[in-house]
């Protein structure tokens, strides 16, 4: 995958070996600058004005967070990366078009975001899941990346991990592998009135915890799609 303007020839495995390479002391200054925002406005300016240096630099400082959160949508390491670097690809070749009207971070957070959904997309039609991802993918295209979601996504999680094994399991078993009350009680040798308990409890207990229920749904979308 190359970078093409006047001439100039940027391939971007080469920025992702140097970014795999950098020394620990360079790794602690790049991570230091991530929530600098007159940092990043300054980049952003050089490079509209094409200084390929000040790319570089977003590059290494922002390309392997944005994988992971990528694989955290997608669950497909090669998929992500691919996403990420035609994000950097259309920011460079776009540079002067594009009207980034919030942070170079968030922008970036965003089209990713974009990206991993168009492969949410293809895989669903592929596999003829659309019609169950309908109202994920309008949460997706309706909704922003924020540093928030990041904290509700990890607040969920932490929550289900906390759950009680059982009621884990079952909870599980229902809203990620969509089995019916039927099929888990028949599964676990259990009554059909204590599947819909168990679920019942882990809801109560995972909202107890978290603060935004949005975050509960895009997690379950989430696993759901990991499960394909």
């Amino acid at each position: 995958m190359f970078f093409r303007d006047h001439g100039v020839v940027y391939q971007v495995e080469k920025i992702y070996l140097c970014h795999v390479n950098l020394r620990e002391s360079s790794m602690k200054e790049l991570r230091g600058m991530c929530n600098n925002t007159n940092f990043d406005d300054t980049e952003l300016r050089n490079i509209i004005e094409g200084q390929i240096g000040s790319f570089e630099l977003c590059f290494r400082k922002y390309y392997q967070v944005l994988c992971h959160y990528c694989v955290g949508i997608l669950d497909d390491a090669e998929k992500a990366e691919d996403v990420v670097q035609d994000t950097f690809v259309y920011l460079w070749e776009n540079r002067r078009k594009i009207n980034i009207k919030t942070s170079l971070k968030s922008y970036l957070y965003q089209s990713v975001r974009h990206g991993a959904l168009k492969v949410i997309r293809s895989r669903a039609l592929e596999q003829r899941h659309l019609p169950y991802l309908t109202e994920f993918i309008e949460y997706l295209e309706r909704s922003e990346f924020s540093e928030d979601e990041l904290d509700g996504l990890r607040e969920v999680e932490q929550a289900i991990d906390e759950l009680p094994p059982s009621c884990k399991n079952v909870f599980l078993m229902s809203v990620v592998d969509r089995k019916s009350y039927k099929e888990i009680a028949g599964e676990l040798g259990i009554s059909l009135n204590t599947v819909k308990t168990q679920v019942s409890k882990a809801y109560r207990l995972i909202r107890g915890k978290v603060r935004d229920r949005k975050s509960l749904f895009l997690f379950i979308w989430l696993r759901i799609i990991r499960s394909w």
